[in-house]
């Protein structure tokens, strides 16, 4: 039956439509909106009432189209929060028009299914609005699915009240009334749900027929092309765990095969079927489910196999199931509403679509969707940001339906599955996923199974798995099952019984090589598949071959697998690629019912192929192209990278067809040469070199190893494997089977051993398997908690058969007791292992048991680490107990109650003085022939009870040489069993019981243990914060010979009892007591546990409480007690009184040598006695003092002693009662008074004592404020006391007068006392004025014999020069007085030039106003030459007359040096003359036949003023030296020093560097030179040659017969190669030169070969320097023909020339006869390993050569291994330089060893060689040798943090060093730290440059700390750290050696 139309409806049913819209006005009119215009709008809502507003609508819309009105009507009742109409006229509505039911035919049908159907009325709760609602639900026991109709937000329900509801129009049907009423009656909703579900049903019936006739048809097709079956028999479905959040980090972490097999750290559930994996019960309420899968592993089909499964009735709970494929709803472009997408895109209902669209829209949980390739959708980079809507009716884009309903938006409720590779599922929203499956495609099991059902033949199947078992790349395509199906299609081909011994493929190239020519046989007979065979069919199909593959290549440029008719080249192509196999063919149905054809390569991998192969073979892409588009992949990217043409393996394709083996092929397809071909296959291979290079990132590396895998090419592989060697570091991603199997091909292939270092990387354990294949693995890392027992088991059976393995590191990986087991049994039998690191484990007691009990059986083992294992005490306890069970133990140590936990072996090199297995703290104990072991078991909570378990172990082990039992809870109860047993113990070390809780009484019995145990020397305890307690032994060993300063015991000289000078060392015992809260009436019990305890050197009982008594009764003990060397009772309440008593103790005790008293802060007080280190203070007086027993035999001799006093309140009283008692001290040496605040009386006071404190040498007054009258009191002391010899006073608080030597008197018999000696007053920086002086003068007036006066630093000025000056004839300085840095300007330079004059016996004036200052007068008795030195004075015009006005006076003037560049110098004919040309004149007819020397060094001479000095130069016929360093007089200059210069007879030296002359000014001085017969040494050098000039030269310069030196460097040549050769003549003909400086000369190779020729004749040449003169290798075999005549040389720079190797060997064949040989430089030669090992082996018989530069050479490892075995030849070598030279590791490392057995070395200058860590901590082994060590640059070597505390401890043992470079390192804060710790001890460190690291805040703030002990350094550099710019200038603040600028 029809239905009316709607606007009948309405009309029919007018009042009823308007009074239910009147209702819901609101939405009526929103939805009005889109339809009406704006005038008719403003109509409506003109109208007061909503009945109105209702009534206007409906009038208006009458006016509209049918379809418009229908679609008003039906969006309005699907998207209405209720209920507007009642149910029979909201069905007249949505039917209107369409095909429905009478009620009469819907009873009938109803009958028949629905006869006994009960409607139940049941209350079911809303997820959306949280309200209780009524549906009803109808049961049809026909049915299997129970059917629930919820009320949501689309499942309208309204309740209907008697009263509010109108009556019916008599228009509407009469049994549709009939049929509502009775529902009204029954007084519940009704919803004529027998109507809707039948339509719904229909649909149901439908879909099932279709899809099973659809997919039914498929099966057959598939069965019969032997692809893989959609039965689940031949797909693994896995499902991740629930955790999404972590799904999506696993992702994010790694963007390509996230999912792509089960990895060890997987925890899956397998799913039976899909119904299981649909069905999983989670508590998400999300309903999206993902199946994640490669391409190829069966997507596609187990989507068709959803469909099937519900259609035959597996998935009952879904009403419908749609199917849609991305790739049909990309041709979408329209937009469309939700039902057209259902139905118009998968299956249009038969009748009523609209009953079906409500039934659909009511029952969303009914619903279950399927979008088929998510990741072939275009728009699936903007789903995150599509518009969602919640309108089923709105038209939207695809993109956004997908998104509305993935959100929930749409369709709320229903069950999404999306299908996609695991690459693209990042693109969704992962927050609303309820689970994550896995089509994980075959195992090896299901491929086998597989082969079974495809092979017919059973030989054929049993061949074809063989081959895929010995071939692991393929095996990995099999995995894959359409990659499989298209495997053996070509093996069922290849194994034909016909085929003899076919060539199978090995790598994925090969293999799809063969795919192409076994598609292209198609039809040909497998006997005639021979190579000629397939040479035709290639040759046949080209063109078609070419076509195939230009569209392969155009679909990855554009993103695209899918091709449509608008995407294809031409039809002849597409049918050729269909036909043969390349294509598939699928139908697409458009939204217009519109059949299109799509096409898609068999596997994406064989469109990368093609893609591959059309860049090889098209001749439009060119070599370099192909290497800029050539790069690889990598498995981390981002969303936001850059797209490019290439996918997955097209550059892995691309390797494999650059091999050999694929030139005639790809020159076959190609139709080129295979010169052509080769030329690209070479492209790729330097490509692949050159990435080897870089700096990859682990998936990187796989990628390359993949790339040389396909490429089969043995030497790549081996170079690759070389360049990769350091940088085998993988982490978080997935290894594949495959992936490891070109790893192992690379790593196998190289030629030395690597670290293979995997972390967190997902693998199964067949990995692990192939891994036993790899030959070169030295050192073995995995890292991942979730490898587990398996793990271990499978790496149990592998370890065995690397040969090659020393290290192995498993850690954080969960390894139980019985992974260990296994691990276990496969170490014993681990010989060449070495060290294994098994940290953070689950090994636990029993696991460490079963490892432990193999030790003994690891003869080879170093080092095992097992740390966080669930260690308790008694597993502690088993692990020390080991030390007995396993003889070659070294070092056990556990701390932190076993979370660290090691154990080291002795090793047969460990005797090794430079022990590179071991750590540097270690190097004493490694040292020793028979080495002590050592046992720290810190922090392990060991108490009393664990004492007899840990002694019985202790006391069966032998040679133990230090035990650490710090950190645990022993307390003196443990403490005193501990102490009973101890001296059974054979321990030769120390013990360390800190922090162990111990108390007083625990302490005394400590203090015992001196006298118990007789070869325990220290006892050192204290109680305070930490405590600390530490058990010191002597060695056993008397020879042994400890070379570490700090550990070295305590030792008395004595003489022997006969009276013989022989000195015995006795070793001496230390107890230490700090912080122990001793009082007085502990000192009785401690004095009677040590009376009887001999040869105790130190006792320390600092930080006590004493007080003046304890003090007082301890200097009563003091003679009991037989201490030898210190004692210290530092801070312990002493006053006055107290200290004074303690000052009398150098007289009551006779070998008290120094007493250290102060009353500040710190309350030091130490007593030190006659002992090793005085003795060695007082060299002297041990010399006499034995010489004097020997002769005398008597005892009572004085020793020397010293009193230091600091921070006393000292009076005149004091100063004098403390004299008294100081003078009766015999043999006091030394009084240091410090911060006692002296005042000028008390000065005064002890002056007036000095003389009678007879043996006093030095008085030393520090830190205390020195008045102006206290110095000159201090200067008097050289009146006052006739024994003084030098007094130094600083105004600072610094004074200190020596005395001579000591005069003994030893009873008769003594020394004559020697002449007084010369005596010294230095008043520096003591702020003395001119008024000063004159007091100090009046003093000075009576002082003899005064040698030096130091007034420098001080406020002198000019008026105090003037009076200095004309003081100087009444003073008696015998030497020099200094009075530099005295605020003096030139007036009162003039006064000291003026001192030549006026003082007869001055003989040197020096003068310098340039920082740092320098003002001199230099005295001698007999004056006889005069010299005066005056630099930068800032002499004007007025000042410069005057000067020379001066020098005029001066008799006996020798040399005469100025510098002066502020003004030059003006003169006039007559002579020197003021500005203002007054009568002032010098006479320039003054001779000065005495001057020997001028200098004039930037004075700013011009030619004008040189013309009027020249006379005056001329009065100076003696004249030996001149100098007029960069003074521009120019050619004019020249041509008055060529009149000038003929007047000097004797000129010997004559310097014109930078005077501003060309070629003219050359010949003009080359011709005056012809005179000066006599010079020896002549400098032109930064002036222009020429020519002319050089003509010049090459002619005069024989001539000059004594001739030495000659400096031509920085010369402009104008004149070029002639003017060069024309010099090169000349000087070949100056035999007797010693130096030849052409620095900067372009020589050349032809003025090479004539310098040469000269050379044979210059038997005193000594040095060339031939730097930056273009001299090739042909000049350098010219030049080592020369220096064949030159046995005398010393130094050789060619620095910055281009000899090579050849001229680098002509020279290193002429070095052995050059036995003076000093330096040589060929920096910058472009030398390689050729020329340096020749040169590195010549160099072996140069022993006196001090430096070697080879800097910016390609001489690698090999020179540096030759050079390694030379330098021990070079006992002389200070400087080795190889900045740039390309070191690796090797090279640094055999460097480094040499360099040990060079003490005398200084330099050593590396940067920019990537030596790293290995080298690095090589040469910091090596540095422990390097005493003279000055400079160490290792900038850019690569290394970082693991090697800092090496390298730090090998520069403290380096006293000399001034400057270490360790800049543009990975040293982070933990390098900062160690070198902060380190710093103090390099006491002579300058500058540390640490710039470009990784130093952030924490580190810098440490380095600032360690700088207040580090006075001496200058700078540390730190750049370019992590450190905020804030930070960085806080810290300058605080110290402003901190650098952070760049220069």
């Amino acid at each position: 039956m029809s239905a009316s139309g709607i606007k009948e409806v309405v009309e029919s049913n007018y009042g009823q439509v308007v009074e239910c819209l009147s209702v819901e006005a609101h939405h009526a009119l929103e939805e009005a909106k889109g339809i009406l215009s704006k005038k008719e709008l403003d109509l409506i809502e003109s109208k007061k009432t909503n009945v109105e507003k209702v009534s206007v609508l409906l009038n208006k819309l009458m006016t509209k189209d049918d379809e418009t009105c229908k679609k008003f009507f039906e969006t309005l009742i699907i998207i209405s929060p209720n209920n507007i109409f009642p149910m029979c006229l909201e069905n007249l509505l949505m039917t209107a028009g369409d095909e429905v039911l009478l009620p009469q035919e819907l009873r009938e049908s109803n009958s028949n299914d629905t006869a006994h159907s009960d409607v139940e009325l049941i209350a079911t709760d809303n997820s959306q609005t949280g309200r209780k609602r009524k549906a009803a639900q109808v049961a049809n026991p026909k049915s299997t699915n129970v059917k629930h109709v919820k009320k949501g937000k689309f499942c309208k329900a309204r309740e209907v009240k008697s009263s509010s509801i109108a009556p019916f129009t008599n228009t509407l049907n009469s049994e549709f009334q009939e049929v509502d009423n009775l529902s009204f009656q029954a007084g519940e909703q009704y919803l004529n749900l027998p109507a809707i579900s039948d339509f719904a049903e229909d649909y149901k019936s439908l879909m099932i027929k279709n899809v099973s006739e659809k997919y039914e048809a498929n099966l057959a097709k598939e069965d019969q092309m032997k692809q893989v079956i959609i039965d689940q028999t031949f797909r693994s479905l896995t499902m991740k765990d629930g955790n999404v959040a972590k799904l999506k980090e696993r992702i994010d972490a790694s963007r390509d095969d996230v999912l792509s097999s089960p990895g060890l750290e997987e925890n899956q559930d397998t799913v039976a079927n899909l119904a299981e994996f649909l069905n999983k019960k989670h508590v998400s309420n999300c309903r999206v489910h993902i199946l994640l899968g490669k391409a190829g592993t069966g997507k596609t089909k187990l989507m068709h196999k959803v469909c099937y499964e519900w259609a035959q009735g597996t998935l009952s709970q879904f009403q419908y199931v749609f199917l849609f494929e991305f790739r049909q709803l990309n041709l979408i472009k329209n937009s469309i509403d939700l039902k057209s997408m259902l139905f118009d895109l998968f299956l249009q209902p038969e009748r009523n679509s609209h009953a079906v669209f409500r039934f659909i829209i009511g029952n969303p949980e009914k619903i279950l969707i399927l979008f088929d390739g998510f990741d072939e959708f275009v728009g699936k980079a903007f789903v995150h940001t599509f518009a969602v809507s919640s309108d089923p009716m709105a038209p939207l884009s695809v993109g956004e339906l997908f998104s509305s309903l993935y959100n929930g938006k749409l369709l709320p409720g229903c069950t999404i599955l999306i299908t996609s590779r695991p690459k693209d599922v990042l693109s969704l929203p992962l927050d609303v996923v309820s689970q994550v499956g896995e089509v994980s495609g075959f195992d090896e099991c299901k491929i086998e199974e597989y082969a079974h059902r495809f092979f017919k033949d059973s030989k054929q199947n049993h061949r074809a798995i063989c081959h895929l078992q010995t071939n692991r790349k393929i095996l990995n395509m099999c995995y894959i099952p359409a990659m499989c199906w298209i495997v053996f299609l070509c093996l069922e081909r290849l194994l034909t019984p016909c085929t003899v011994e076919p060539k199978l493929p090995h790598t994925m190239t090969q293999f799809y090589i063969k795919m192409l020519t076994v598609f292209l046989s198609k039809g040909t007979s497998s006997k005639q598949t021979s190579d000629n065979i397939e040479t035709r069919l290639l040759n046949k199909h080209r063109e078609d071959i070419h076509g195939v593959c230009n569209l392969a290549i155009k679909g990855l440029q554009a993103s695209k697998s899918v091709f449509y008719l608008r995407d294809l080249l031409s039809e002849k192509i597409t049918n050729f690629a269909s036909s043969y196999g390349f294509l598939t063919t699928f139908e697409v149905k458009t939204i217009d019912q519109y059949q299109e054809n799509g096409h898609a390569f068999i596997h994406l991998t064989l469109q990368e192929f093609l893609a591959a192969l059309h860049q090889m073979i098209d001749s439009t892409i060119s070599d370099q192209i192909l290497k800029s588009r050539f790069y690889l992949k990598s498995k981390w990217t981002s969303k936001n990278d850059m797209k490019n043409e290439f996918t997955d393996a097209v550059h892995i394709f691309l390797s494999g067809l650059a091999s050999k083996g694929c030139k005639q092929f790809l020159s076959t397809l190609a139709n080129k040469s295979e010169m052509w071909v080769q030329r690209k296959q070479r492209a790729i291979l330097q490509n692949l070199r050159k990435l080897a290079t870089t700096n990859l990132t682990g998936p990187k590396i796989i990628e390359l190893c993949h790339c040389v895998y396909e490429t089969q090419d043995c030497d790549l592989a081996r170079e690759v494997a070389t360049q990769l060697k350091s940088k085998f570091e993988l982490r978080n991603f997935r290894l594949t089977p495959a992936d490891v199997t070109v790893l192992t091909f690379v790593i196998n292939s190289g030629a030395s051993c690597i670290c293979l270092d995997i972390g967190g990387c997902a693998m199964d354990l067949e990995c692990v398997t192939i891994l036993g294949t790899c030959k070169n693995i030295e050192v073995l890392v995995f890292k991942s908690r979730k490898y587990e027992d398996r793990f271990a088991g499978t790496l149990s059976e592998i370890i065995p058969k690397v040969s090659s393995l020393k290290k192995l590191i498993l850690t954080s990986c969960s390894i139980s007791v019985k992974g260990i087991t296994h691990l276990s049994s496969a170490l014993k039998v681990c010989h060449h292992l070495e060290e294994i690191n098994l940290q953070d484990n689950e090994l636990g007691d029993a696991g460490i048991a079963a490892l432990v009990d193999v030790l003994p059986q690891m003869g080879s083992m170093r080092k095992i680490e097992l740390g966080n294992n669930n260690i308790t005490v008694d597993g502690i306890l088993g692990i020390a107990n080991t030390i007995n069970t396993c003889s070659n133990i070294l070092d056990i140590h556990v701390s932190d109650g076993g979370n660290v936990a090691k154990v080291r072996f002795f090793t047969g090199s460990t005797a090794n003085p430079i022990n590179r297995s071991l750590s540097p703290s270690m190097e004493c104990e490694a040292s020793h022939e028979t080495l002590l072991r050592k046992l720290s078991l810190v922090n392990c909570s060991l108490a009393a009870r664990h004492v007899e378990a840990l002694g019985g172990i202790l006391q069966r082990c032998p040679l133990l040489g230090c035990l650490d039992l710090s950190g645990n809870e022993l307390k003196d109860h443990g403490l005193r069993r501990l102490v009973d047993i101890l001296p059974d113990f054979h321990i030769s070390k120390q013990i360390n019981l800190s922090n162990n809780g111990i108390s007083e009484d625990g302490v005394l019995c400590l203090a015992s243990l001196l006298k118990k145990c007789p070869r325990m020397v220290e006892v050192k305890v204290s109680l305070k914060h930490d405590q600390t307690v530490l058990l010191t032994f002597s060695e056993q060993s008397k020879d042994t010979e400890v070379r570490d300063e700090l550990n070295t015991q305590p030792m008395e000289f004595r003489l022997s009892s006969t009276g013989d000078s022989k000195i015995k060392p006795v070793p001496l015992k230390k107890l230490s007591l700090t912080n122990c809260c001793f009082q007085l009436k502990h000192l009785e019990e401690l004095g009677c546990t040590l009376e009887n305890c001999s040869d105790l050197a130190e006792l320390d009982l600092s930080n006590n409480s004493l007080g003046d008594a304890g003090v007082e009764k301890f200097v009563e003990l003091l003679p009991k007690l037989h201490v030898s060397r210190l004692i210290n009772i530092s801070n312990n309440f002493i006053s006055l009184a107290g200290v004074l008593c303690l000052a009398g103790c150098l007289n009551s005790v006779r070998n008290i040598t120094e007493v250290e008293l102060s009353l500040g802060k710190n309350g030091k007080g130490l007593i030190k006695f006659h002992g090793k280190c005085r003795l060695q203070r007082n060299k002297e007086f041990q010399e006499s003092s034995l010489s004097f027993e020997t002769q005398c035999g008597k005892q009572d001799i004085s020793v020397p002693k010293k009193i230091r006093l600091e921070d006393w309140d000292m009076d005149v009283e004091t100063m004098g009662n403390l004299c008294l008692i100081l003078e009766q001290c015999s043999g006091l040496t030394e009084l240091e008074l410090s911060n006692n605040a002296l005042s000028a009386e008390v000065i005064t006071e002890l002056l007036n004592h000095l003389s009678n404190f007879c043996d006093l040498k030095i008085l030393n007054i520090t830190d205390n404020i020195i008045l102006p009258e206290a110095i000159l009191l201090l200067a008097n002391s050289l009146n006052i006391c006739e024994n003084v010899l030098k007094v130094e006073v600083r105004a600072s608080g610094r004074a200190s007068i020596r005395f001579k030597k000591n005069v003994y008197r030893l009873e008769g018999n003594g020394k004559k006392p020697e002449p007084p000696p010369s005596r010294v007053l230095s008043l520096k920086e003591c702020n003395l004025c001119k008024m000063s002086v004159e007091s100090l003068f009046k003093i000075l007036k009576h002082s003899k014999n005064l040698t030096e006066l130091d007034l420098s630093c001080n406020l002198l000025g000019d008026e105090g020069l003037q009076y200095l000056q004309n003081s100087l004839p009444k003073l008696q300085v015998l030497k020099v007085i200094d009075v530099s840095n005295n605020r003096i300007s030139p007036v009162g330079v003039l006064c000291l030039v003026e001192s030549l004059h006026t003082c007869s016996n001055v003989t040197e004036v020096e003068v310098s106003l340039a920082p740092p200052g320098r003002s001199l007068i230099k005295f001698a008795r007999r004056c006889e030459k005069k010299v005066c030195s005056v630099k930068e004075c800032k002499f004007k015009e007025r000042d410069l007359f005057k000067f020379f006005s001066i020098i005029e006076r001066c008799t006996h003037l020798m040399e005469l040096n100025v510098k002066n560049k502020t003004v030059s110098i003006r003169l006039v004919d007559s002579g020197w003359q003021l500005a203002d040309y007054n009568s002032t004149r010098i006479d320039s007819g003054a001779q000065h036949p005495s001057l020997q020397l001028i200098s004039l060094y930037q004075c700013g001479i011009e030619a004008p003023q040189f013309l009027r000095l020249a006379p005056i130069i001329k009065q100076c016929p003696q004249l030996l030296e001149l100098h007029l360093f960069q003074n521009k007089i120019g050619n004019k200059g020249a041509e008055v020093l060529a009149d000038v210069l003929p007047v000097f007879r004797r000129l010997k030296k004559l310097s014109l560097e930078s005077i501003g002359i060309n070629s003219h000014g050359m010949v003009t001085l080359a011709a005056c030179l012809r005179k000066c017969r006599s010079i020896e040494d002549i400098n032109l050098s930064q002036n222009e040659l020429g020519e002319e000039g050089a003509t010049e030269l090459e002619k005069i310069l024989p001539v000059l017969e004594q001739l030495k030196k000659i400096n031509f460097s920085g010369i402009s040549t104008a004149a070029g190669l002639v003017g060069t050769n024309r010099l090169a003549m000349g000087l070949s003909n100056c035999t007797r030169l010693e130096e030849i400086n052409l620095d900067s000369l372009v020589l050349s190779d032809s003025g090479a070969l004539l310098l040469a020729v000269g050379m044979l004749r210059m038997a005193c040449l000594k040095k060339l320097n031939l730097r930056s003169n273009s001299i090739g290798y042909k000049g350098a075999e010219h030049l080592a023909r020369g220096l064949k005549g030159c046995p005398a040389i010393v130094e050789i720079d060619l620095y910055g020339n281009s000899i090579e190797d050849v001229g680098t060997m002509k020279l290193a064949d002429v070095l052995p006869v050059m036995k003076h040989l000093k330096i040589l430089n060929l920096t910058q030669n472009n030398i390689t390993a050729t020329g340096g090992e020749r040169l590195a082996q010549a160099l072996k018989q140069c022993p006196s050569v001090e430096e070697i530069h080879l800097s910016r050479n390609k001489i690698g490892d090999q020179t540096a291994k030759k050079l390694s075995e030379a330098l021990p030849k070079l006992p002389c070598l200070k400087i080795l330089n190889l900045h740039s030279t390309e070191l690796t590791a090797d090279g640094g490392e055999s460097l480094a060893q040499s360099l040990a057995l060079c003490p005398s070395v200084e330099v050593i200058s590396l940067p920019e060689n990537s030596i790293g860590n290995k080298g690095v901590m090589e040469l910091a082994m090596a540095l422990q040798k390097m005493t003279s060590l000055k400079k160490l640059d290792l900038q850019l070597t690569r290394f970082d943090d693991s090697v800092a505390e090496e390298l730090t401890a090998g520069l403290a043992y380096c006293p000399s060093i001034e400057e270490v470079v360790l800049s543009w390192n990975d040293i982070s804060d933990e390098g900062a730290v160690k070198l902060a710790e380190a710093l103090p001890r390099m006491l002579c460190l300058k500058k540390l440059d640490l710039e470009g690291n990784k130093i952030t805040t924490a580190g810098a703030e440490k380095l600032a700390a360690s700088l207040h002990q580090c006075s001496f350094v200058e700078v540390i550099r730190l750049w370019k750290n992590k450190i905020s710019k804030d930070r960085e200038q806080s810290l300058q603040e605080q110290d402003s050696r901190l650098n952070f600028l760049s220069v």
